[in-house]
């Protein structure tokens, strides 16, 4: 129980960023600045678990014990720089939208990498601590400060970036990045001062909350009328395809002669059955990808690339629409084409090639009905 007291401020901080990861996670649209604050979010809250056990164990005699001290103390200086670069990492992608940038900077790694090796050479003489392996208690090193001149220089130079990509980052970014600078070394600073009080790791945590609600969620991820993802995701989610190098294909479908039910039945009617239509292509797609509705009576599935058995889909998606209790619906047609993107084809064009199959299905789908009536 005085582990629970001692620690409160972790343990909502971890409850935090469990709810943090749950929706970032669960999230359908995939972006990739989201993935890089899923790793923010995983390393935070390991420095955020780290950080207690490096009391608990402190001066604990069992077997193992000293092991994990060690352990957990060379695991949290590590962390710092870590997260660090991960945080400059996500400021980068959102003024540059350039994975391959990120990776060319080793996701500025630098500082963990440096740290690293003065970490190995801490274990044969201590640097920034030790810990006797009798008493399995811990003592600073004499160069510790400069583990913090290391941390204090990389926020510096996160200001700095800031500073100097102003043009590329929108007000609200830049405000957001210099809280989120600031916040840590108010943490660090508060807990120079008072090691008991835990707050170097854990104000993180409020701006990676910051980030989530006022970065990575948008007033809307929804078709106003279907309630399927819009045009909006439907971009942002083959953006991340791309750039993280996942196969996939983008299939698009048009419903033939809605604007003859619109003008028979109605425009009430007409919204009636592109909503029964967005929820038939998610009953049969949702498994595989995105659907969205991308306006009018346009949708997109945005496919995994591994399942190759797209006929076998769309005829699934028929017996869906004959089943339906409304009668209009039952008898809709639709054309479709399917495109499967290629390293070598930009995504407007991804999408012009599936949208001119789609019109030529559209074609043969008059032609064949002509040459019955005719």
């Amino acid at each position: 129980m005085e582990y629970l007291v001692q620690f409160q401020i972790n343990i909502f901080a971890l409850f935090i960023l469990l709810g943090l990861y749950l929706f970032v996670r669960t999230s359908s649209i995939r972006t990739f600045s989201g993935r890089l604050l899923r790793g923010l979010i995983v390393a935070t809250a390991v420095s955020i678990i780290v950080e207690p056990l490096t009391w608990i164990f402190d001066g604990m005699l069992f077997q193992g014990a000293f092991l994990l001290e060690y352990g957990t103390n060379f695991l949290l200086f590590l962390l710092g720089p870590v997260i660090g670069g991960l945080l400059l990492s996500y400021m980068d992608y959102r003024a540059y939208k350039n994975p391959r940038r990120l990776r060319e900077r080793f996701y500025y790694q630098q500082a963990s990498i440096l740290t690293l090796l003065l970490l190995i050479a801490n274990i044969f003489t201590p640097i920034y601590f030790s810990v006797d392996p009798v008493t399995n208690k811990f003592s600073s090193g004499d160069f510790k400060d400069l583990h913090y001149v290391v941390l204090a220089g990389f926020y510096i130079y996160m200001l700095y970036f800031i500073l100097k990509s102003r043009k590329k980052l929108t007000l609200q970014e830049s405000l957001i990045f210099i809280l989120c600078f600031l916040l840590p070394i108010l943490g660090m600073v508060i807990q120079l001062y008072d090691s008991k009080l835990h707050f170097s790791w854990t104000s993180i945590v409020i701006g990676l909350l910051i980030i989530y609600v006022f970065l990575e969620t948008t007033p809307s991820e929804e078709d106003y009328l279907t309630k399927l993802y819009n045009r909006k995701n439907y971009e942002s989610q083959l953006n991340y395809f791309v750039q993280i190098r996942k196969p996939f294909g983008v299939a698009i479908f048009d419903l033939n002669y809605f604007k003859d039910i619109n003008d028979t039945y109605g425009h009430q009617k007409g919204d009636e059955v592109l909503i029964a239509f967005g929820q038939a292509l998610k009953k049969t797609f949702d498994r595989y990808g995105l659907v969205s509705r991308l306006g009018g009576d346009e949708f997109a599935v945005i496919i995994d690339g591994a399942y190759e058995k797209i006929d076998v889909l769309v005829d699934e998606l028929r017996e869906v629409l004959s089943s339906h209790e409304d009668p209009l619906v039952r008898s809709l047609e639709f054309s479709f084409g399917y495109q499967k993107h290629q390293e070598s084809i930009s995504l407007d064009e991804l999408y012009n090639l599936a949208d001119h199959k789609m019109y030529a299905h559209k074609e043969r789908i008059k032609s064949s009905q002509v040459m019955q009536n005719g």
